[in-house]
């Protein structure tokens, strides 16, 4: 019994002395502190993730409210009651949006469509294989995303740019007191088309709003059988509007205009306007808004605009015009 309590005593003695051993206590204290930064780093960083979070939605938040199409405002998509595919005759089809007051504007010629082209007011025959795109603008001036539909008739071709071709002079009785005694100058008519290609690649990635864009005339340019400016004349094509690609899978686009083409010494005005929209990706944008944590679909971005060398346009002289023979 005494050599049990002995060794209790000893034991306890022991352990007294390891417990104010400086060093152990400073081992202890080392350990604790390394335990509560690791804590601490911890919380740091979850904070900062759910930060980042909420700044990143807030960003994307305040994108939106700035888009210049007016994106609290904006139409539905509009839908063709006909879907992309292959047919062996003509098709006949519609184009529905379901926002209220909206107007639905399309173009069957490869440019995305704007306001300023042919407004739908109804059914439209599909007669050779064309590519449709079509939007809608709400009361509000919101604009929808591009609805496109790609319509194959078998054994026909591809339909060709839609050219409004005036030639003559419906208006010269307006304009008989501006015209020259001499009989080699010609007429040539407000509202004929003017056929272009580009010479140049453009793209939204690197165009800038008041851009110059060098255009060549496509064919010779013609009254009645007379050639007035010969195929190849250069003219110049301005960009008016810049979209970058946008969070959420919103594409580049690009907005141009064509004012002038240069005959001689007479300047010929033209009005012509048109887009290039790149792809949306807002369905895959979508798709990915639920990933866990952080909206990864935010992050994805539609594709550039792009207009390629050789891509045609048309343009329409603006007001009648008198010019000689071409040399």
């Amino acid at each position: 019994m005494r050599t049990y309590l002995a060794l209790l005593i000893l034991t306890l003695a022991v352990s007294s002395a390891l417990a104010q051993d400086p060093g152990m206590q400073a081992a202890q204290q080392a350990t604790q502190m390394a335990a509560q930064a690791a804590q601490q780093a911890n919380d740091q960083m979850m904070q900062a993730a759910q930060q980042a979070n909420q700044t990143m939605m807030q960003n994307a938040q305040q994108a939106a409210q700035n888009t210049p199409q007016c994106y609290r405002c904006a139409a539905a998509k509009p839908k063709f009651s006909v879907k992309s595919g292959k047919y062996s005759s003509a098709v006949t089809l519609k184009i529905k949006d379901s926002t209220r007051g909206a107007v639905i504007y399309y173009s069957t010629d490869g440019w995305t469509p704007t306001a300023a082209s042919t407004r739908y007011t109804g059914q439209i025959t599909i007669d050779s294989t064309t590519t449709l795109q079509a939007i809608a603008i709400s009361p509000y001036g919101g604009r929808s995303r591009v609805a496109t539909a790609v319509y194959t008739l078998n054994g026909v071709p591809a339909t060709a740019p839609v050219a409004q071709t005036v030639v003559g002079a419906p208006n010269a009785a307006s304009n008989s007191a501006a015209a020259p005694a001499a009989s080699a100058r010609l007429l040539l008519a407000r509202g004929t088309a003017v056929p272009f290609v580009f010479a140049s690649d453009v793209s939204s990635k690197t165009a800038d709003v008041g851009d110059k864009i060098s255009l060549t005339l496509a064919e010779d340019l013609k009254v009645g059988d007379v050639v007035v400016v010969k195929k190849g004349a250069p003219a110049v094509a301005t960009v008016t509007e810049v979209d970058k690609t946008g969070m959420a899978g919103a594409p580049g686009e690009v907005f141009f205009q064509v004012d002038s083409l240069q005959a001689g010494s007479v300047l010929i005005k033209l009005h012509g306007v048109a887009a290039k929209e790149g792809q949306d990706k807002q369905g895959k944008a979508v798709g990915l808004m639920f990933v866990p944590v952080v909206p990864v679909g935010l992050f994805v971005h539609g594709k550039d605009a792009e207009i390629k060398h050789g891509a045609s346009f048309t343009a329409f002289v603006d007001a009648d015009t008198w010019l000689s023979p071409a040399d």
